[in-house]
């Protein structure tokens, strides 16, 4: 009976980290500039990447849907950082500003562990 949750367990997590990357790489895509062009409908989608990714975590396995997300948020928050990191490295103009982004990636990582957990959690709720 163990072997079902754990293969569904996986396939969750699979795939919540699968969307959370793919829109994680899509958003970093198509943002004009690391800090100076964020606006209301970026910080939307920066909060929407997490919560998606989350909520189908709780969707697919409502049993360990929260302790999934905490991954899902995880991985795919690093993925934003990482992909950012390399924005900015290839980003001359932007080199003085390393450690008030470095701040910001790692704020980052853990806004999207949260807002992942919280919806997975409501949706294990619904």
């Amino acid at each position: 009976m163990a072997r079902p949750i754990a293969s569904v367990r996986v396939v969750s997590i699979l795939l919540g980290v699968i969307i959370g990357s793919i829109q994680a790489f899509a958003y970093q895509m198509n943002l004009p500039t690391l800090f100076f062009e964020m606006n209301v409908a970026s910080l939307v989608v920066f909060a929407a990447i997490p919560l998606l990714a989350g909520f189908l975590v709780g969707v697919l396995n409502p049993a360990t849907g929260v302790r999934d997300a905490l991954l899902v948020g995880l991985v795919s928050g690093l993925v934003n950082s990482v992909i950012a990191s390399v924005k900015l490295i290839f980003t001359p103009t932007l080199a003085s500003e390393i450690f008030a982004f470095s701040l910001f990636a790692i704020m980052s990582v853990f806004m999207w562990v949260f807002l992942a957990a919280a919806a997975a959690q409501l949706a294990t709720k619904g």
